[in-house]
């Protein structure tokens, strides 16, 4: 048993240990001296509190401190754990504890921040633009539909708080995930939009008094007592409520970056002007009732949009927040476990787990029991029970019990890490629709802006006066804001993509809904796929001298140190026949099987086709066939040219795989079984599922082939696999479904993984992408029916500004709203 974790007290003898709280240093150890000798904590922190005790002790001992009140005190609350030598240790613990040595990566260390104050899909094309160009970004992603930025940097060029404050230069506010930072946000917002509220309320008050002097004369002092109040309280809410959206659209007319608050700017400000200029010259046509109005209605827009956005996006904040921060790491100095950064926890430590806490890493159970909710992971929400020896998933929740578990895979790489990586590099990606809407509005608003000063133009020429032409000109500025455009793609993405975790189904690409309405074929892979994968041994026929019990060790010698179905099966008849596999050298990995040398021979394993040469002219070939059902595989050892052994093995069918084979012939679909086990055994399978395609004895790029084949045809294909052998063919298909088999998530090919791994998925996924491009098409067609509509209404003179600034928040609700539909249609 590998030696524990030194303690507490030792770590000053050891360097094992942090001088101060016990807790097992890394690689990033922090080294202090104190009164001539050398200690190791494992963060600042523990170091600065040390220092401070051993003052506190008033001892050039610096032991002596362990035996001040202040330390004590610090040991009765909890502030510094009890070591080893206060509590009971026990006589042994499994589970090893190797030492996390972190590395750089070498595209830079990563940074996700959340993102306030955007308002349309320029701010994040602005956010991009600025930050590649800073020093030490290597790159930048922003997604307006998120509000989330993840950036690499260099930490030797830059640092976080530069990086954020190049964001507060152009007026965004960026928070890190758990920051309590955004509530104070939100609540500044709530305020702002309280006084300009609480102003705009009294502008408009005198601006009914003022009306009045329009039907009986008003002497030029009481128009000036009502004039001056007004533009100082509405001065005021230029100022402030305005301040945040002014800022920014000055940033982005900086970089030609035009966007929401640059025609919002154009339209508060231009009333604004005008009116000074004609309380300047004695006039009662004043216009800062128009100026608040904008600006109130849009703060107040903004703040029911994001509380809609946020119900939309609900799944993918919780998915993103499933990460525990904390975890409770136990060894032998505190067996019952103590809390640290989840980011210490490496693999091979031991963590408990109590009732309702969310597992941090990837483990197998080593003590304890209870029932695991998986549904964050898997969409299952069926609780599984979970025993000593059973594997368990990070993001899963003890729904009651209490476990303690060995970690194998932390943080990235465990299961929760790589599907939040996956799901944020999805979002992150533009589709090609997006990427074609985003350029329209960088053309857009300033099209809109000349169209406004066209109407204004042709609305003084026709003689209706210098205010008419304003206050029109500032209509069409307001009405045309593409707010709703820029938002009709990205949220339903965001949302498509967050609801999809949310049911067990990955998504890495999110064109792949785009395609799945153009889809004519379906190409399901067998092993894994249909079938469960979990291959039994059902039997044993030797040849020459091999016994069943000879032919088994040699077997599974050749097929150690490899995790395909068939290797693993064979390990675990012989640990349970109690034989040890024999040794076999030189083995390497063929596409068809395993090779290598034994007793001086060469051993092969593997498929008919693979030991061909050895199998040739043997009638004895056919007897395992005729005698075992249709539907078994056949694994062949051979040794030295010559046929050892025909290995028989049975799978069985997933729950569910003859409806879902029903109901995609249902569709119109063509559906295609392909296998690398032999023909006889595909198509007795294809047989069982109402299949009439069957192809078997395919190798990996030989499905590919089938897949390419299909397309040159003119089809579009489906392959669904279970990412192992299949990687090929899913990178060849138009639209690749994986079947979570456990493997890293991060390195499969597939547009999407089915992580419950039940074959109902396949046509649950196709239904949703329908759903969802269903929803992207009614989001633009309402956009554009919005602006087509809207524009020539306001440009006949039909809207005041204050109706134009209505409807255009309306129509970002209402795409807002149309979303909100598929979210509850499938949360």
């Amino acid at each position: 048993m590998p030696k524990p974790k030194a303690s507490a007290d030792m770590s000053t003898r050891t360097g094992r240990g942090c001088g101060l709280c016990g807790l097992a240093l890394r690689a990033e150890r922090i080294e202090a001296a104190f009164a001539g000798r050398n200690y190791h904590f494992c963060c600042t922190g523990c170091r600065q509190v040390f220092s401070i005790l051993l003052q506190a002790a008033g001892s050039a001992d610096p032991a002596a401190f362990r035996r001040s009140d202040l330390f004590l005190k610090c040991r009765e609350s909890g502030i510094i754990p009890a070591t080893a030598d206060d509590l009971p240790r026990p006589a042994s613990l499994p589970g090893t504890f190797p030492a996390a040595t972190p590395l750089l990566p070498a595209a830079g260390l990563p940074l996700a921040v959340k993102v306030e104050n955007m308002w349309c899909p320029a701010c994040a094309w602005l956010i991009e633009t600025a930050l590649s160009r800073a020093p030490g970004v290597l790159s930048a992603a922003c997604s307006f539909a998120t509000d989330q930025l993840r950036v690499q940097y260099d930490p030797v060029a830059t640092d976080p708080s530069r990086i954020m404050a190049v964001l507060q230069r152009f007026g965004y506010a960026a928070t890190l995930p758990g920051d309590l930072r955004d509530q104070g946000l939100r609540r500044r917002e709530w305020v702002r939009f309280g006084i300009a509220s609480f102003l705009t309320m009294n502008v408009m008050m005198l601006s009914f008094a003022l009306y009045f002097g329009f039907f009986a004369d008003l002497s030029a002092e009481s128009v000036a007592s009502i004039s001056w109040p007004m533009a100082v309280m509405s001065a005021a809410v230029m100022g402030y409520g305005g301040l945040p959206f002014f800022h920014r659209a000055w940033q982005g007319l900086r970089r030609a970056a035009f966007s929401m608050e640059s025609l919002i700017t154009v339209g508060a400000l231009s009333a604004f002007g005008f009116s000074t200029l004609n309380l300047l010259s004695g006039s009662i046509h004043l216009y800062y009732d128009t100026a608040c109005m904008l600006v109130t209605l849009v703060l107040l827009g903004k703040i029911i949009e994001r509380r809609a956005k946020d119900q939309v996006l609900e799944g993918l904040e919780g998915l993103l927040s499933l990460m525990p921060s904390k975890v409770r790491i136990v060894d032998e100095a505190f067996p019952e476990g103590r809390f640290v950064a989840a980011g210490r926890l490496a693999a091979g430590d031991l963590f408990r787990v109590a009732e309702n806490e969310i597992v941090a890493a990837d483990g197998v159970v080593v003590a304890g029991g209870g029932a695991s909710d998986e549904s964050s992971i898997t969409g299952e929400p069926r609780p599984v029970m979970k025993k000593p020896g059973d594997p368990i998933r990070s993001g899963s929740r003890l729904h009651h019990g209490s476990l303690t578990v060995c970690a194998e895979r932390v943080g990235p790489e465990s299961t929760l890490g790589q599907m939040v990586a996956v799901v944020q590099n999805t979002i992150a990606l533009k589709t090609p629709g997006e990427g074609r809407t985003e350029k329209f509005l960088q053309g857009f608003v300033p099209a809109v802006l000349v169209l406004a000063a066209a109407t204004g133009v042709g609305v003084w020429l026709s003689g209706r006066g210098v205010d008419a032409a304003v206050l029109r000109a500032v209509t069409v500025t307001v009405i045309a804001c593409p707010c709703a455009l820029g938002i009709a793609i990205p949220l339903a993405r965001a949302a498509g993509v967050a609801l999809a975790a949310g049911n067990g189904m990955l998504v890495r690409n999110f064109s792949a809904f785009e395609r799945v309405e153009a889809l004519d074929t379906v190409m399901l892979d067998k092993t894994g796929t249909v079938t469960r994968g979990a291959w039994r041994l059902q039997g044993i026929i030797p040849f020459g001298d091999f016994t069943p019990e000879k032919a088994l060790a040699l077997a599974s010698g050749l097929e150690q140190g490899t995790s395909h179905p068939i290797a693993l099966e064979l390990l675990r008849e012989a640990r349970e026949r109690h034989i040890r596999p024999e040794r076999v050298a030189v083995v390497q990995a063929e596409e068809n099987g395993m090779s290598g040398l034994w007793q001086g021979l060469e051993a092969r394993i593997g498929s008919a086709e693979f030991l061909a040469e050895a199998f040739a002219g043997q009638e004895r070939l056919i007897g395992p066939v005729r005698v075992h059902p249709a539907g078994s595989s056949l694994v062949y050892l051979g040794v030295g040219g010559r046929p050892a052994a025909v290995l028989v093995f049975g799978d069985q069918l997933r729950q569910g795989i003859e409806q879902v084979a029903a109901d995609l012939q249902r569709r119109g679909l063509r559906v295609i079984l392909v296998s690398g086990d032999g023909a006889d055994t595909t198509q007795a399978i294809g047989r069982r599922l109402g299949i009439t395609e069957s192809l078997g004895g395919r190798l990996p790029a030989e499905k590919a082939d089938v897949v390419s084949d299909l397309q040159r045809r003119g089809k579009k294909v489906l392959m669904v696999g279970d990412g192992i052998n299949d990687a090929p063919a899913l990178a060849q298909a138009d639209l690749s479904l994986a079947v979570f088999a456990g493997g890293s998530l991060g390195k499969e090919v597939a547009d999407a993984t089915l992580m419950r791994a039940e074959p109902a998925q396949i046509t649950e996924f196709l239904d949703f992408g329908c759903a969802v491009n269903r929803k992207i098409r009614q989001n633009l067609v309402l956009t554009f029916l919005y602006n087509a509509i809207s524009i020539p209404v306001a440009m006949s003179g039909l809207l005041s500004p204050l109706v134009a600034v209505c409807a255009m928040l309306l129509s970002s609700l209402s795409v807002i709203g149309n979303t909100y539909l598929l979210v509850r249609k499938h949360s």
